[in-house]
């Protein structure tokens, strides 16, 4: 074990070794003194620094972009200059007989006042920076329907690691786990998230969305929240439309490098337990290829298995559990990007690299089920090890074809690992005293491609993308062996069910095609609010394949009393295994693989329009023709399909009537769809521990539709100020709800339930209490109703919805006080409070599992010595409280706690430098 130790330690210490090397060379080769202009570009009035400014030397071809932080500099050769800005909403500026001597820097701070010009009326020279909290607020104001949006500059300052981190700031917003969003009480099968405008699959079979765990902030430029429904996307969600804006260069050249470490206060350095991954691939970088089923193993009969395992040891890996130590956490990131000048045109590219992880330690954490008169059953405590890394690359091109053209192509790789070992102790339902070790390894990965071109002809505009991607999901080797507690104390092997000691391998490939063309034209270009006709076209494709294996243990023949239940090769080894002591039982049936694919094909018009100088309509419709299957076979092995088939028309209406120039009144009507999942639609039975609940797919589930109408008012009464209140109504027809089910024992399914209603108000509030001092605040209020189907098994005929909290509050204060000499720091307070939910639904008399109201509290502190190196430290999760589950008992009305864990307090120190 300390050679293993040892050897993680390398690793870790060659990153680092290798990251200060590039640091160094990097920054030896800033050194050399050159002529220069630079400072910082802010605004007059808020004194906030602006990027994506243009600052250019008139006369000349010469000229930079302001960072994200509002700074740059011009190299000049010595001489006299005028000095030019240009930026979109603010008033251009000139700054005359600016003097330049040799190998001497001139600093030229800017300060630019607001436009009182209509958005319309500009002229973009340069391509806005989207990672500014102000261009998103200013988009915002302008949007044809209500937008929520956050920027990279305010997810870092806020110390948001992962785009997950900062979707829970968004109002009405709230998640479970790292990975299921609930937008204004609805699931994830109601919401849709896309990459850069394209639809993207989820890697995950449970879940419709991908992940958003899977992308760093410090690869996304912005993530933008629509709630309402807009034609000109597809049709399926009532929730919100999530998209995920990656980082591009948009005319500047620069080098990034971030090194950051820290630690849960709980796991840093503290015992640590992991599963054998057989000596293969490097684990701690989540490379562990080699411990997947091989296809000759999956491609083997269960009698040819039967034969094979009693000559060979067919399994990379034992069941030995490995004990190290729990490690700084590192984060590595890299990027660069720069411009050329080819033909009389821009080439931009850039490259952005990433690496996270991170150790979770539950420690002392406890599971139950309770009936209704009370009594515990499947009683656990257990501790969880969670070891979690991610790896990401995002690669850019983009060329500008004449004034008003563009191509563009980005690539994005994402690898994602999960590393959990769980060991328990307690009953299960026939109270049986048992003792369970479970390993489970998760790999994500995520490789998408995507063309874009935007094209004007006078008053005609077209955009057209196509993009490919494929996600997989692989679980390979999952591993359990369970104990029963005997008379004196000690533990052997479980013999009653062959569930006790196991392998599992799964394997999950999904592949997307996208395609997308829009065409519109401008109804009269020279008036100050434009009108536009726009037509379209999409089509989306999709195919997935998984399938499973399960190997069980037989291991009646094996009588002993067990001491080490990390070590149990030395009494489940494969020499065991060769003399027939331990049988090994291959169970791959057809019912354990599906197959599906589903492909939609839509076109669109829509149209927006000012019957009134101040009103904006924009009305359209959009046709989709769908068709999705699922090819399975039945607990017979008689091979089926289940396929869903519709075409349907989704109308929408958005109004936006501007009350003043920073006042609007905001209104939005919608129908949707809610499609199936795949695995929803797949008789398909999964299981991930002995004594967990099982889920299986409803062939018959049909779509679901919803009807949704928004109002908003919103006012934004001077610059990084918003005041905004909405609300809401969501009407549910025949909506899809996870279901409880009996077929010898209980498991989880899905079906159409009659109706369901969601309705609420929100209220956001962003303001300058002083200068350098800002309070942002949101809150929510959730009402949901489900009707579920008279003659069911459900305790409740009427509840809220699984997953709803009933109130949702964020309250973030930041002070960003400002120096001499380009230094500058920043404090954010980041205070969370999500209210109590449903977290499993109560059936034949047993009352729901609610998961109660959790607080939370950030602490982030930057500073910049000066427009390059910048250092942050963090201490997330500061009140540390206790995640509870409870059950409401029938017989006696009481409460009681049926699970609980902690996740530890987080601490983090971060260094980058930007050249």
């Amino acid at each position: 074990m300390q050679k293993e130790n040892h050897n993680v330690f390398k690793e870790y210490y060659s990153l680092l070794k290798l990251s200060v090397l590039v640091f160094a060379f990097i920054f030896t080769e800033a050194l050399p003194a050159q002529t220069l202009i630079k400072g910082s570009v802010k605004d007059a009035k808020t004194q906030e620094a602006i990027p994506g400014v243009t600052i250019s030397i008139k006369g000349t071809t010469t000229g930079v972009i302001s960072d994200d932080q509002g700074y740059y500099q011009i190299n000049v050769a010595p001489g006299e200059y005028t000095i030019v800005t240009s930026y979109i909403s603010y008033q251009p500026m000139e700054i005359t007989e600016v003097k330049v001597k040799k190998e001497k820097t001139i600093t030229l701070d800017i300060l630019l006042t607001e436009a009182a010009q209509n958005l319309n009326d500009v002229i973009v020279v340069a391509r806005k920076n989207m990672e500014s909290e102000m261009n998103l607020l200013l988009e915002r104001q302008r949007a044809t329907v209500a937008v929520e949006n956050l920027g990279a500059k305010e997810m870092s300052a806020k110390g948001l690691s992962t785009v997950a981190d900062g979707i829970k700031k968004v109002t009405g917003i709230s998640m479970e786990g790292n990975t299921k969003v609930f937008v204004r009480g609805l699931g994830d099968r109601y919401s849709m998230t896309s990459l850069n405008g394209f639809p993207i699959a989820s890697p995950n079979p449970d879940n419709k969305l991908i992940p958003l765990t899977l992308f760093p902030t410090s690869v996304v430029k912005n993530v933008t929240v629509s709630k309402v429904y807009q034609p000109s996307v597809f049709g399926d969600y009532s929730g919100a439309h999530i998209d995920v804006e990656t980082k591009e260069n948009i005319g500047n050249n620069y080098i990034t490098i971030g090194v950051s470490t820290g630690g849960k206060t709980n796991a840093l350095f503290k015992d640590f337990y992991s599963s054998d991954k057989g000596g293969v691939g490097v684990p701690y970088l989540g490379i562990t290829k080699g411990f997947n089923q091989s296809d000759n193993l999956k491609n083997m009969t269960p009698g040819e298995f039967s034969q094979s395992i009693l000559n060979k040891n067919l399994f990379n890996t034992t069941f030995n559990i490995e004990k190290n130590s729990a490690l700084p956490e590192l984060g590595l990131e890299f990027g660069i990007g720069h411009s050329w000048n080819v033909g009389g045109q821009k080439l931009n590219a850039m490259l952005g690299i990433n690496f996270d992880n991170s150790y979770t330690i539950y420690d002392d954490a406890y599971t139950s089920t309770v009936n209704a008169q009370g009594v515990v059953r499947d009683m656990f405590n257990y501790n969880k090890y969670s070891y979690e890394t991610t790896a990401t690359a995002i690669g850019q091109v983009s060329y500008t074809l004449r004034r008003n053209d563009i191509l563009s192509y980005n690539v994005m790789y994402v690898n994602n690992s999960e590393d959990d070992y769980t060991i328990r102790d307690g009953f299960d339902a026939e109270g049986v005293e048992m003792k369970g070790s479970n390993s489970v390894y998760h790999l994500y990965t995520l490789f998408n491609n995507q063309l874009t071109g935007k094209h004007q002809f006078d008053r005609l505009f077209t955009d057209w993308q196509v993009s490919y991607g494929r996600t997989t999901s692989d679980e390979p080797d999952r591993r359990q062996v369970m104990y029963t507690k005997n008379d004196n104390g000690k533990f052997s092997l479980f013999k009653l069910n062959q569930q006790g000691t196991m392998r599992y391998f799964g394997e999950l490939f999904e592949d997307e095609w996208n395609g997308d063309f829009k065409i519109k034209y401008l109804l009269n270009e020279n008036e100050k609010n434009t009108d536009f006709i726009r037509l379209g076209g999409a089509m989306r494709s999709k195919s997935r394949d998984f399938n499973s294996t399960n190997y069980y243990y037989g291991v009646k023949n094996v009588d002993i009393e067990v001491d080490d239940i990390f070590n149990p090769d030395s009494y489940l080894s494969y020499s065991d295994v060769a003399n027939g002591k331990i049988s090994v039982n291959k169970v791959s049936m057809p019912r354990d693989s599906y197959y599906a694919g589903s492909d939609i094909y839509a076109s669109f018009v829509d149209m927006e329009f000012y019957p009134l100088t101040n009103l904006l309509i924009a009305a359209g419709v959009r046709y989709e023709h769908s068709s999705q299957w699922v090819r399975y076979s039945d607990d017979s092995g008689e091979e089926k399909r289940a396929e869903l088939k519709t075409d349907d028309l989704f109308p929408a209406l958005n109004v936006r009537y501007s009350l003043s120039d920073k006042q609007n009144l905001r209104f939005s009507f919608s129908r949707t769809v809610t499609r199936p999942s795949f695995i929803e639609m797949a008789p398909f039975e999964y299981k991930e521990s002995y004594g967990g609940a099982f889920v299986r797919g409803n062939e018959n589930i049909k779509n679901g539709y919803n009807y949704n109408a928004d109002i908003r008012y919103e006012i934004f009464p001077a610059s990084g100020d918003m005041f905004s209140l909405s609300a809401y109504y969501k009407y549910l027809k025949s909506p899809i709800e996870r279901t409880q089910r009996y077929s010898g024992s209980a498991y989880q399914s899905f079906d159409n339930v009659n109706k369901g209603l969601v309705a609420g108000a929100e209220l956001e509030i962003r303001k300058y209490l002083l200068k350098d001092l800002r309070v942002d605040f949101n809150a929510s209020y959730i009402y949901t109703h489900i009707s579920l189907l008279e003659g069911g098994i459900y305790t409740d005929k009427k509840r809220e919805l699984q997953g709803a909290s009933p109130y949702l509050f964020n309250l973030d204060i930041n002070y960003s006080p400002k120096f001499k000499n380009e230094k500058e720091a920043s404090f954010s307070l980041v205070y969370n409070l999500r209210g109590p939910r449903i977290s499993s639904v109560g059936i034949n008399g047993v009352n729901n599992v609610v998961e109660k109201s959790f607080n939370s509290l950030d602490f982030v502190v930057g500073y910049s010595f000066n427009s390059n190196m910048k250092l942050k430290l963090q201490a997330k999760n500061l009140i540390n409280q206790k995640q509870e589950f409870t059950q409401k008992i029938a017989e006696t009305g009481k409460d009681e706690v049926v699970e609980y864990y902690k996740k530890g307090l987080a601490l983090g120190v971060g260094f980058s430098l930007n050249f």
